[in-house]
């Protein structure tokens, strides 16, 4: 934590490259940018340490078994976790930051983000994080189960994740029209409760509307753990299918540098102690808010 006792993390990988590749989306976006256009994805790990994130996370989202079969990629599975996890060593190495950079592993959803269901059998969602959990482990400072729509999905994860030696943290996704309510429409309460005298270290929400994590934040701070935000700047996320892309969602007009810092003095006067961005939440908006903490 720095003397303010924040911990400002990065931004959201997958929009920004898709913005600074100019390549138009598919359902694999975050994957190909590392076999067409490696640098750039060690240039954004850079950007966001250069404007004060103190941890960034592996590129590596859209990396999973599930994702990479659609596109006839899945024996590419070792070979993209192992190029993600070069470029963010690489980036925080080059950097040469005065602090030392932590490492975030990612553990997302394996079959599609926003779903209420994983999508697939328990044992092979199990075995799936243990195969990319034992690839990043060697490298991470900290494990974020992201963007967890339900109790199962958060059951499942967390299983596996806190067999490591590395601190977990809990990263649910809220409904957009209700921060009190997961995505799978279960109580954003409950799901605390039945973790809050577990051995995850801290609890957040991320790829959400600041409006819905202000009612989740109301919520995380009755309970022990350190808890964060990283909103998102979508309109909705609420049309995305198996049957579309990234591409069909839009960045919210009144998304503004000014708004966002706003939203997060918000956050951490209300007690979050991380804090950070999900999609559309570029290095300008945590380089603005390293400035006012």
């Amino acid at each position: 934590m720095n003397k303010n006792n924040i911990f400002l993390i990065d931004g959201g990988m997958g929009q920004e490259l898709i913005h600074r590749s100019k390549i138009k989306p598919d359902g694999l976006w975050g994957a190909r940018v590392m076999l067409d256009n490696y640098e750039l994805v060690v240039d954004l790990h850079k950007d966001f340490i250069k404007a004060g994130a103190e941890a960034i996370t592996i590129n590596s989202y859209s990396i999973t078994p599930q994702k990479l079969k659609r596109h006839n990629l899945e024996d590419m599975f070792v070979t993209l976790q192992n190029s993600a996890i070069r470029a963010a060593t690489e980036a925080i190495i080059a950097s040469k930051s005065d602090k030392k950079i932590k490492l975030l592993g990612c553990l997302p959803p394996l079959v599609m983000s926003y779903k209420t269901s994983i999508g697939l059998e328990k044992e092979d969602a199990k075995d799936t994080y243990k195969r990319i959990i034992d690839l990043q482990e060697p490298f991470v400072d900290v494990f974020c189960c992201e963007t967890v729509c339900s109790l199962e999905e958060a059951n499942i994860v967390t299983e596996i994740a806190l067999n490591s030696d590395k601190k977990v943290w809990l990263s649910f996704c809220v409904k957009e029209e209700d921060g009190g309510l997961l995505r799978s429409g279960e109580k954003l309460e409950d799901a605390l409760k039945e973790f809050d005298n577990s051995s995850v270290d801290s609890f957040l929400i991320n790829c959400a509307p600041p409006e819905a994590i202000q009612k989740s934040i109301e919520i995380m701070k009755n309970f022990s753990k350190p808890f964060g935000a990283l909103p998102n700047g979508f309109e909705t996320v609420n049309f995305l299918n198996e049957t579309n892309d990234v591409s069909i969602l839009n960045k919210r007009k009144d998304f503004s540098l000014d708004k966002f810092v706003e939203d997060m003095l918000s956050f951490i006067k209300n007690n979050a102690s991380i804090i950070g961005g999900c999609c559309e939440v570029s290095p300008e908006y945590i380089k603005a808010v390293k400035n006012k903490i």
